[in-house]
């Protein structure tokens, strides 16, 4: 026979657990902030920078993720590298950081990333950092969370919420720069430049580069700094130099246009997460808290006591209730999930290709880029052929 005082006993945390119970999580980070050299990095060991655009990650999505849009994700992953690119630029301790879709130019150190997750509140980027040589630095996973306090827009000066995280790639990058002596840092930039002269001439620069047994460049041979044909490569270089600052002011245009929606989504989404998760939690303890009431009154039953008989009635019909109302909060929960929907549908919207205008044509910066970075390149070889007397003219489109 179950005894009166273990009845009583379940009946009072029944009721607790049916009330429920608030916490309150606080998260402290330590927010890093960008390193510098001491000294100032003398020209010829400024390492140049080439970013590509991040992998969205979308392939590895499962489709069961509330508001988490491909198209989303194609926009984050042009906007996210171009504020990693100001990052190390601010940072000083680079020489031209850019943008570059595909490595369709020749940079020292190239910086690839996939968006493994990115919700308001999370943001998490698996970073490759690999030099000209094809050498890896490192491979490293980046983790951040938000602080509440980053769409609060009663604060002034806010700043990007994963700034913080930027700022740890750049240190990192920095980290390893310093473990190379300025043999190595030289030999980078050396290869750099043969890769980019090989391509517009490879009857000249061909033999200029080796690989070793590990799939690295390595330099079999230098041309002479007064060779005529790498002074014109060197010009053409130039030229390129131009055309990848013009791109950057494509990702700055689009950079300004998303960064106002992409924050208010941001926000947006990082309250209805939060608001998803307390009603779940919430959903689960009051299921939970009415099936053990509705248990309690059960057992109450078999008590020979009035009092116990009558608590136990209450108690099915509290712990009833408190079932219906988790029910209903799960119904809730649904709800969030399509308003997270609904955000996001409503900056994809906003998420069109733009234009811009060269000197000679009218260039789509859109799935096309890659493209037009490909007729670019092309223009080039054709420039440096008839400045070689090797064409009689320049392709125009």
């Amino acid at each position: 026979m179950i005894r009166k005082n273990q009845i009583y006993a379940l009946l009072v945390f029944v009721c607790v657990t049916t009330v429920g119970c608030n916490s309150t999580t606080v998260r402290s980070t330590q927010r890093d902030k960008i390193a510098t050299q001491v000294t100032p990095i003398p020209e010829a060991l400024l390492l140049d920078i080439g970013i590509g655009i991040f992998n969205p990650g979308t392939d590895a999505l499962s489709g069961s993720e509330p508001g988490v849009y491909p198209k989303i994700r194609e926009a984050e992953a042009r906007f996210m590298p171009y504020l990693l690119m100001e990052t190390m630029q601010n940072s000083g301790n680079w020489g031209i950081v850019r943008v570059i879709p595909q490595r369709q130019s020749e940079m020292d150190i190239w910086i690839d990333a996939e968006i493994l997750r990115s919700d308001g509140e999370h943001l998490e980027l698996l970073v490759k950092v690999e030099d000209s040589s094809k050498k890896i630095w490192y491979t490293k996973k980046y983790t951040d969370v938000a602080s509440r306090y980053s769409y609060d827009t009663s604060l002034p000066n806010r700043s990007e919420p994963f700034q913080a995280l930027y700022n740890q790639i750049s240190n990192d990058m920095l980290l390893y720069y310093r473990q190379l002596d300025p043999g190595q840092i030289k030999t980078i930039r050396v290869i750099t430049e043969l890769k980019f002269a090989r391509e517009f001439s490879a009857d000249a620069f061909g033999d200029h580069l080796g690989v070793d047994k590990n799939g690295r460049y390595i330099i079999t041979r230098l041309p002479a700094d007064d060779d005529p044909i790498l002074l014109r490569v060197k010009q053409i270089r130039e030229r390129d130099y131009m055309f990848v600052d013009t791109l950057q002011e494509y990702y700055g245009s689009f950079v300004r246009q998303m960064e106002q929606p992409y924050l208010e989504w941001r926000r947006a989404f990082y309250e209805e997460n939060k608001a998803l998760q307390e009603v779940k939690k919430q959903s689960r303890n009051r299921i939970i808290g009415g099936a053990l009431a509705v248990l309690a009154g059960i057992l109450a039953q078999g008590v020979d006591s009035r009092t116990a008989r009558t608590a136990g009635a209450v108690g099915i019909g509290a712990g009833a209730a408190a079932v219906m109302s988790g029910l209903n909060k799960g119904e809730e929960a649904k709800v969030h999930a399509e308003a997270l929907e609904e955000i996001s549908a409503s900056l994809d919207a906003e998420m069109q290709p733009h234009t811009m205008k060269l000197e000679d044509r009218t260039v789509t910066l859109s799935g096309s880029v890659n493209e037009q970075y490909g007729q670019w390149r092309q223009i080039l070889k054709d420039i440096y052929n008839a400045e070689t007397g090797q064409t009689a003219s320049v392709q125009q489109n």
